[in-house]
């Protein structure tokens, strides 16, 4: 675990991370109160995603979730990250970590540019897309997806449920299994798509480092309720591993 990413990375709470939706949250504007909500019911990290807004927009938007988070946290607002989806370009300018797909800059170009500081996420659809993801050996988190349909993203891969979920999840069992320090050297996952408390607790007991949601958070008439319900969904799972 030699870069510093990586070290920040296995350093960070992502038992719940939120991906926001500007539309589903009320707004862009309204993105930042959402995010805070989320925060302080129990999400560790926090990826800010809107296809429609422009660099300029989206920048503004990491700047605005700093300040309020900074407000409304104090010094634990250090702790939260920040993770733009796919712009590495607002990623450079802001210092913010980034969140890529299949289709976007690859990890290894957006490591070029971000250096090694700055985490890099990756969405993965398949078993073989996280193999060929850690063979290449770049990127810090794995989002790993969707676990089941969703509305939100409509271009999504097939549904791997929770059979394809442990499919993927192979290497970090086996690398366990050899030794529990073994895994120190592998990216962090996150499972992603579909997921709502009835489901959550089946995934955390896969092993999976956390959940990503979306509407399940930015829809709810009370955010952190509903992100705290989430968190200790999550919780429980993992416990009956």
């Amino acid at each position: 675990m030699s870069r510093s990413s990586l070290r920040v990375a296995h350093a960070a709470d992502l038992r719940l991370y939120f991906v926001t939706d500007s539309a589903l949250c009320g707004g862009i504007d309204a993105v930042p109160d959402v995010v805070l909500a989320a925060v302080r019911g129990g999400a560790g990290m926090i990826q800010l995603r809107d296809k429609q807004a422009s660099d300029a927009d989206l920048a503004e938007l990491v700047e605005q979730c700093r300040r309020i988070l900074a407000s409304g946290l104090g010094p634990r607002a250090a702790q939260i990250p920040l993770v733009v989806n796919d712009r590495l370009a607002v990623a450079e300018q802001t210092r913010c970590h980034l969140h890529v797909g299949q289709g976007d800059a690859s990890p290894a170009q957006a490591r070029e540019v971000l250096g090694a500081e700055l985490m890099i996420g990756l969405s993965t659809g398949t078993a073989e897309q996280v193999r060929e993801a850690l063979a290449e050996g770049v990127a810090d988190i794995l989002g790993i997806g969707p676990i089941r349909a969703t509305a939100t993203k409509t271009d999504a891969a097939a549904p791997l449920g929770l059979d394809g979920l442990a499919a993927c999840l192979a290497p970090w069992k086996t690398a366990r299994g050899r030794h529990p320090s073994a895994a120190a050297g592998l990216p962090r996952t996150v499972a992603i798509g579909g997921l709502d408390d009835t489901l959550v607790s089946d995934v955390a007991a896969t092993g999976i480092d956390g959940i990503c949601v979306v509407s399940a958070i930015a829809t709810a008439a009370d955010p952190q309720a509903a992100a705290a319900s989430l968190l200790g969904a999550f919780d429980h799972g993992r416990g009956q591993r």
